[in-house]
């Protein structure tokens, strides 16, 4: 290659130790811009040149002493060069992001709001404090195509703890109408039964000293309503009769309050767990090992809040109602294993400050229906009815949840309540078997409480006492 722009050639015995100029003898580094440049100028002419990261920084050789890099995206990378004389020499290059341009842009978009952009290695950070969850979400995506990754340091002004208080309120109605007939009858000559609808199944029994074989005759179980026996002739009859009208009602009503920080996830759960058999393998002799693993089930409550400012709250919210259901349950090993009815909901929603969130329609209707009759015989009219076995069984249960969203703040010592039962009065033997006190707050030892009522309780939260009758004998 010819040197230009007329530049002396460099002869062997005068070539200097470095390639690029301006570099010290340990090499150094090179800062480039994203999407600006810096020219290389070079003590000799180079042979080769490579970059380790292309997509970081570009390298355009544009004569044979002048080299241009040219940022591409923030990073760091790589810059190898070989000269004629067989030598090489490496330089690390940084790509720091346009900060400059960075701040333009945010004092163009968001022209009320001040925070702090900085460079820590290739991360862009953003500092400072903004009147809003949106507004630091919104600082974020503007940095984004600035920087490999944002590290959000932004303070949101404001309260930032928020505290939930959600009523859960469910009522679950069943009614089952029920009617069935087993019957039996046996004699030395032979035995008969009807077990249609299985209300009490009748057995075969090999009585003692004998090769005959008689209807066995069952104690009564949880289905029978009703049994007797009779004789015509010398012929019994066992009757076992289930008539059932069963209606019930479950009401369930649960106020949780939890508090957390803005972008924290709080978890509330009143309930319990039930232990579940896990069949292990790989035990030694005999059978599989049997460890106990535990299920929760109850009301659970999982809520996530974003504090946006301007009393407005982001709320993503997710309850959750679940009750042991025997009814499908499996049995093994001596094992039974209750099933688990959930009732659930999931949701994202912005609310002010104090308004409430209704998810209600959570509604369950189920109607189960069993007709169990023996053919021709369950179809005759009137006595058909002690061949067939019916069972109607309609359950119908709705659940309401409401969900009311506050920004909280501590208490100072001073403003702490008294807590329900911190100063308590015991009644001495006197009191408690002549005046029938069992004992109250320290501040009723003024009244003498053979005359003085119970405390009643008002109050939709907690509990509150009633105003106070004063002293006794008071006018």
């Amino acid at each position: 290659m010819e040197p230009t722009r007329d530049r002396p050639t460099i002869q062997p015995a005068e070539a200097p130790s470095l390639i690029v100029k301006g570099l010290d003898e340990t090499g150094g580094g090179i800062s480039v811009t994203v999407g600006q440049s810096r020219l290389l100028l070079l003590n000799g002419p180079v042979r080769a040149v490579d970059v380790t990261q292309p997509d970081v920084v570009l390298a355009k050789v544009v004569s044979p002493l002048d080299i241009v890099l040219t940022g591409r995206k923030a990073g760091s990378a790589e810059l190898v060069l070989w000269d004629d004389h067989g030598r090489s020499q490496t330089i690390a290059i940084t790509v720091a992001a346009d900060l400059r341009a960075l701040r333009a842009e945010l004092e163009k978009v968001l022209p009320n709001t001040h925070v702090n952009v900085t460079m820590a290695n290739t991360d862009i950070v953003v500092s400072g404090k903004v009147a809003s969850a949106q507004i630091a979400d919104q600082v974020t995506q503007i940095a984004g195509p600035y920087g490999t990754k944002i590290v959000n340091m932004m303070e949101v002004s404001g309260g930032q703890q928020v505290t939930l208080q959600v009523r859960f309120a469910e009522v679950s109605k069943t009614a089952v109408d029920a009617l069935g007939v087993n019957f039996g009858s046996g004699s030395n000559s032979g035995f008969g039964a009807n077990v249609i609808g299985g209300v009490e199944p009748f057995g075969i029994t090999n009585p003692p000293n004998s090769a005959a074989l008689i209807l066995g005759v069952p104690s009564p179980g949880s289905a029978v309503t009703q049994f007797g026996q009779l004789t015509a002739g010398k012929t019994p009859f066992d009757i076992f009769l289930t008539a059932m009208k069963e209606n019930n009602l479950l009401r369930v009503l649960a106020e949780p309050n939890l508090t957390t920080l803005s972008g924290n996830q709080a978890t509330f759960l009143a309930g319990g767990e039930f232990p579940v058999p896990v069949p292990q393998s790989g035990a030694g002799g005999g059978g599989p090992a049997i460890t106990i693993d535990y299920k929760q089930y109850g009301i659970r409550l999982t809520f996530t809040p974003v504090v946006m400012g301007d009393g407005r709250i982001r709320l993503q919210v997710a309850p959750e109602v679940s009750q042991l259901d025997y009814s499908n349950a499996i049995s093994f090993d001596g094992f039974t294993i209750p099933a688990l009815t959930t009732r659930n909901a999931s949701t994202t929603v912005e609310l002010n400050e104090g308004q409430t969130l209704a998810m209600a329609g959570l509604l369950n209707d189920q109607v189960k229906a069993t007709n169990t009759a023996t053919p021709l015989l369950g179809e005759l009219p009137i006595i058909g009815a002690l061949f067939r076995s019916i069972r109607y069984e309609r359950d119908e249960t709705e659940l309401v949840v409401l969900v009311t969203p506050r920004l909280a703040a501590g208490v100072n010592p001073a403003q702490v309540p008294e807590m329900p039962g911190e100063r308590w009065r015991y009644p001495n033997n006197a009191q408690l078997y002549f005046n029938g006190d069992l004992g109250g707050s320290v501040a009723d030892l003024a009244h003498a409480p053979a005359t003085t009522p119970p405390p009643r309780f008002q109050g939709s939260y907690g509990f509150v006492p009633a105003a106070d009758p004063g002293p006794v004998g008071a006018k």
